[in-house]
């Protein structure tokens, strides 16, 4: 669908103004979007995915309203055309093919009956690398029986992956990813999500308890140990801390209290990724192991 963009001055310090797009109501409905659902915006040869953002103060009903780092992102300028799609995911192709083709897609190993862990990696491929990696080694490591796998890879073919992909946690929308959506109705005990971020530490966040963060913290800075890398729990209302409810990693669990994100700067998922995956799978073998005896 065709719409000309609008820039807003948007002065907000978010990460996220710039993944964000200003859309009328109405517009929503005729194109039978939710609120805050994700669209491919498009522009020339240049693709980016938007969480769309009801505003009635949009001056036009064929008009979107975006930031000027949301313009960047697409390479256009205001006034210009753009083409909206609510197809967020590639996911019919290979994972090789969608490398290839600069693609995003989803993925899901599931067995549909348990409520024990489920493993995340929104931003894997090379949105942030090496993250889908470490969540499939977790759940190879503890079985489809106990642990459920949802990632998203991404790929740009020339630019930047994250440019074009990346879509905050706290904003991902069950409406557009058809294999999240599957999980949606369900309530796990725990989850765990793998992101990078631009920072030099390893962040425990999330709404789990203070005592399961530490127990991630200590097994992660002991495979760590001698790295020179730090691993410290974030502090409450620290940016990465995961700790908002509508953080994936929480929305999926019983009463968003069972979340663990765990934020890695780059040389820690790329010189240790596996390392620290092996030392948090045995951290959750241990819960899960002592769930089961319950």
């Amino acid at each position: 669908m065709p719409l000309r963009l609008a820039v807003r001055h948007d002065h907000s310090t978010r990460a996220s103004a710039g993944e964000r797009i200003g859309i009328h109501p109405r517009m929503l409905t005729r194109m039978g979007a939710e609120p805050r659902q994700q669209a491919r915006v498009s522009h020339g040869e240049t693709t980016a995915l938007f969480t769309l953002i009801p505003d009635t103060d949009v001056e036009e009903i064929d008009t979107i309203g975006i930031t000027e780092g949301g313009c960047r992102r697409l390479g256009a300028a205001p006034g210009q055309t753009v083409i909206l799609d609510l197809r967020c995911t590639a996911s019919a192709m290979t994972e090789e093919e969608a490398e290839i083709g600069g693609e995003f897609i989803e993925r899901l190993e599931d067995d549909g009956r348990h409520h024990r862990l489920v493993v995340l990696a929104p931003h894997g491929g090379a949105i942030e690398t090496r993250t889908d990696q470490q969540a499939e080694q977790v759940v190879a490591s503890l079985g489809s029986r106990d642990s459920t796998l949802w990632v998203c890879k991404g790929w740009r073919p020339v630019g930047n992956a994250y440019r074009a992909w990346h879509i905050s946690s706290s904003d991902l929308s069950v409406h557009s990813f058809p294999l999240l959506r599957s999980l949606s109705a369900r309530r796990f005990r725990w989850a765990l999500s793998f992101h990078g971020y631009r920072g030099h530490d390893v962040l425990i966040g999330g709404l789990a308890p203070a005592r399961r963060k530490s127990d991630v913290r200590n097994a992660i800075a002991k495979a760590l140990d001698g790295s020179g890398i730090c691993v410290r729990v974030a502090e409450p209302g620290e940016r990465h801390s995961g700790e908002s409810p509508s953080n994936l990693v929480n929305r999926l669990t019983i009463d968003a209290a069972g979340g663990i994100q765990i934020e890695q700067s780059r040389a820690a998922r790329t010189l240790h990724g596996p390392a620290i995956a092996a030392a948090v799978s045995e951290v959750y073998d241990t819960w899960i192991a002592t769930d089961n005896r319950r």
